[in-house]
């Protein structure tokens, strides 16, 4: 008896003094928080968080944001969310986790007009090190936007489930990698077939500037190490591609990729579904490969490998030579 009353006492100061340390510590992470806002602003960020307050006891310590507004005076990005909560609990203390409130109202100098994103749930997390940022990780269900670009009048994206990672890469670049679940493009109300994969490479942008946008790219612009791989028509058809490309001041593209597909019979019900202006490209690209494709396997999938060469603009595929239009930066 005595033991088990000596045993609740411990647990009764323990508590208390997890307690008492939690509450302070919320306190001086509130009074600081104006600081770190400050040294975010001096990198050209800046951030309303509205009825700010402190959260999580016991387990996790996080700043909470009602209307909250980040603006990259850069490149004139804003974006405006209605409710975001973040910081690192006690099981993850490397890790800031973010959570936000759908949607978010988006504007950007490269869009022709505001745009939304919605989802059902959203969440980034933040690896930190000594240095402060490692990584950001994203991951979202349920997600559908349509972004009014100048180049792409007014195309809508739809996904089940995507998930993301963005890291520096030792060369200054970065290393990017992207999962998704029947993800569903339209342009000028042409719906396009919903596929799933993944897809990740090393790109020449750092993550700051890649995040800023075009205004923060610097050409030539160069992808390393590209690996996609796509499910399509349901994923009785696989396609893989490897390569890499650059492109130049003047969006000139050179590269070489090399595209994999197995199942390769059932790709003509994939290009039934696709909008009929590129029904006709997707046959004739079915055509190429049978022609000019050679025998090989995609995870012991049989399959079916071609190589398309790009010289200054000039696609090559076997025998056939095509121009690629330019690509702006």
């Amino acid at each position: 008896m005595r033991f088990l009353f000596s045993f609740l006492i411990i647990v009764v100061i323990l508590a208390a003094g997890w307690s008492g340390g939690w509450f302070w510590l919320a306190g001086w992470a509130d009074r600081n928080a104006d600081a770190v806002l400050t040294e975010i602003a001096q990198r050209g960020v800046d951030v309303d968080c509205r009825d700010r307050n402190v959260v999580g006891f016991p387990f996790a310590m996080r700043l909470a944001c009602s209307q909250t507004a980040v603006a990259e005076r850069e490149s004139g990005t804003r974006a405006s969310l209605g409710h975001v909560t973040g910081g690192a609990s006690v099981f993850a203390p490397t890790t800031a986790r973010i959570d936000m409130a759908s949607p978010v109202h988006l504007e950007s100098p490269h869009l022709e007009s505001p745009a939304e994103i919605r989802w059902n749930n959203a969440a980034l997390d933040i690896g930190m090190g000594l240095n402060g940022p490692r990584d950001v990780t994203f991951d979202a269900a349920g997600l559908s936007t349509r972004l009014a670009l100048y180049s792409l009048p007014d195309p809508g994206v739809v996904a089940a489930h995507a998930t993301g990672t963005l890291a520096p890469a030792p060369d200054g670049g970065t290393d990017a990698s992207v999962t998704f679940t029947d993800l569903a493009l339209s342009v000028e109300g042409a719906d396009f077939p919903p596929v799933s994969g993944s897809a990740s490479g090393r790109l020449s942008v750092p993550p700051r500037a890649l995040l800023a946008g075009r205004a923060g790219f610097v050409a030539p612009l160069s992808a390393r190490a590209i690996d996609l791989d796509l499910l399509l028509n349901g994923g009785s058809a696989r396609l893989n591609a490897e390569g890499e490309f650059s492109i130049d001041k003047d969006g000139i593209l050179d590269g070489v990729i090399t595209l994999r597909i197995a199942g390769a019979e059932s790709l003509s019900a994939f290009i039934a579904e696709l909008p009929p202006q590129l029904q006709k490209a997707g046959n004739a690209f079915v055509g190429a490969l049978f022609a000019f494709g050679s025998p090989t396997t995609i995870d012991g999938e049989p399959a079916s490998e071609l190589t398309v060469e790009v010289t200054r603009g000039e696609a090559r595929i076997g025998m056939i030579e095509f121009e690629l239009p330019r690509l702006p930066i």
